[in-house]
């Protein structure tokens, strides 16, 4: 009898120990799969953050490449306009073209910028293209 109480303390810790060390591996497992799907939320969130940089990039582009068609357009009626008028419209298509330009110029930026500064630098397109058009519209009002 002496044996079998001196056997069961005796395998009491021994069985312990196994128990805790399967709640490790258990714990690691579960660690390694939460990097895991940490990681893979990150690599979708970068694939999802390039594409909509390709999206915005492409967008901008189409529109662009609309008003240098329209800017194009009103080049020509500026030409057939009186000579008092077309100083004043020269002067104003002058200026649209600095701020198409400018609009080119944040675009080639926003194509060559990393993730992490492209948003900064999309507003800035965003607000130059903006201005152009507002710019636009405002000498296609004045145009006769």
């Amino acid at each position: 009898m002496r044996c079998r109480w001196l056997s069961g303390v005796f395998w009491v810790p021994i069985a312990g120990l196994i128990v805790c060390q399967n709640a490790g591996a258990e714990s690691t497992a579960g660690t390694g799969k939460i990097v895991k799907e940490a990681r893979e939320t990150l690599e979708a969130t970068k694939e999802y953050t390039a594409q909509q940089k390709e999206a915005i990039e492409r967008k901008a582009q189409e529109e662009l490449a609309a008003l240098q068609q329209q800017i194009a357009a009103l080049r020509g009626k500026v030409a057939d306009t009186s000579a008092s008028t077309r100083a004043e419209l020269q002067k104003s298509l002058s200026e649209l073209e600095k701020k198409k330009d400018r609009v080119r110029e944040q675009l080639d930026a926003l194509k060559q910028t990393t993730d992490k500064k492209w948003q900064d630098v999309q507003d800035g397109m965003n607000s130059a293209l903006h201005e152009l058009k507002q710019s636009y519209q405002k000498l296609l009002s004045r145009m006769p």
